[in-house]
């Protein structure tokens, strides 16, 4: 399977970008970055995603997961929020709305094959 991330989130004028950067960090393990005036852009394959796919497991949150990213889905391509709060302390935070005054991180997945990509990123748990 095919894939391609791109992350991306703004750094605002009260933001200290290295700080952005780390709650950038904590979440992908990308392959590439851009670093503009005012945002940040992550760019990796799928073991880009190693960390968001264990914290997902972790927080017990696939579920949840999985109908986001379904929400987000349009033909090949998904898109999603993540809190960018949430990502300054490590913690994967899902959103569908901009909540927070800092932004959210912009996520974007490319894959040939958006229903193995969404199984093997958050496998459908069983209640």
């Amino acid at each position: 399977m095919k894939c391609e991330m791109k992350a991306k989130t703004s750094i605002n004028p009260t933001e200290d970008f290295k700080k952005v950067i780390n709650a950038v960090s904590n979440i992908f393990d990308y392959e590439e970055m851009e670093i503009g005036d005012d945002y940040v852009l992550v760019m990796g394959g799928k073991e880009s995603l190693l960390k968001l796919k264990e914290s997902l497991k972790k927080r017990r949150i696939r579920n949840t997961a999985r109908k986001i990213l379904t929400k987000g889905t349009y033909d090949k391509v998904i898109f999603f929020k993540l809190s960018k709060q949430a990502a300054f302390t490590g913690v994967i935070n899902l959103t569908e709305e901009d909540l927070s005054p800092l932004g959210e991180i912009k996520v974007k997945i490319e894959t040939d094959d958006v229903d193995g990509f969404i199984d093997w990123i958050a496998p459908q748990i069983q209640n």
